[in-house]
């Protein structure tokens, strides 16, 4: 299996398809085990993954949320 972290940087939507696209097995083999953010509003998806926000003035990562189990 493959274990993925996906980038975002805006709302979401791609990683929202990224995730309908596993779900419906349109991309096999696949986990997607936590988000990276560049922005610090972004909620996080509705699911249980890791969500962390990266501070590029401050070259650091904060995370926002934690899943139970990656």
């Amino acid at each position: 299996m493959l274990r993925i972290v996906v980038l975002v940087s805006g709302g979401g939507t791609n990683l929202q398809a990224i995730i309908d696209s596993v779900a419906a097995d349109k991309i096999t083999n696949t986990e997607i085990v936590a988000v990276i953010s560049n922005n610090k509003s972004y909620p996080g998806p509705n699911t249980s993954l890791s969500t962390m926000f990266y501070n590029y003035n401050s070259n650091s990562f904060f995370l926002k949320s934690s899943a139970t189990s990656v």
